[in-house]
């Protein structure tokens, strides 16, 4: 009967609480780095077009072209890294599911109530 005691549920809950907020952190830590480098370019491109007096319209082009595509591979990086950290979160959560229904229709059917009492308060 150990399947249905309130210490498993909340460990498992807990264990897939952990994973979204790890999957969150590690999307938001790319978010940042990715909005920092465009950040960078930017000032970049707008240096380079201040100095834009001193180049030809080929050496800039180029120069610009360079950057651009190292921030295009770093977004790539970051999307790739988001998209396997929610991806391991999807499976965590597929797998909590599968493996244990009725937890799961007990935690959804908690909720559901919690939400119902809080929306008949308002």
């Amino acid at each position: 009967m150990g399947l249905f005691t309130r210490s498993t549920l909340d460990s498992k809950i807990n264990g897939a609480a952990d994973l979204g907020q790890r999957a969150v952190a590690g999307a938001s830590d790319a978010v940042d780095s990715a909005s920092g480098q465009l950040r960078s370019l930017l000032d970049e491109l707008d240096s380079s077009l201040r100095d834009a007096k001193d180049l030809d319209a080929d050496k800039l082009r180029k120069e610009l072209q360079s950057k651009l595509k190292t921030v295009r591979s770093q977004m790539d990086g970051a999307s790739s890294a988001v998209t396997a950290k929610l991806g391991d979160a999807a499976g965590y959560a597929d797998e909590f599911v599968h493996d244990k229904p009725w937890h799961t229709l007990g935690a959804v059917a908690g909720l559901a109530l919690l939400v119902g009492f809080l929306a008949g308060r308002a």
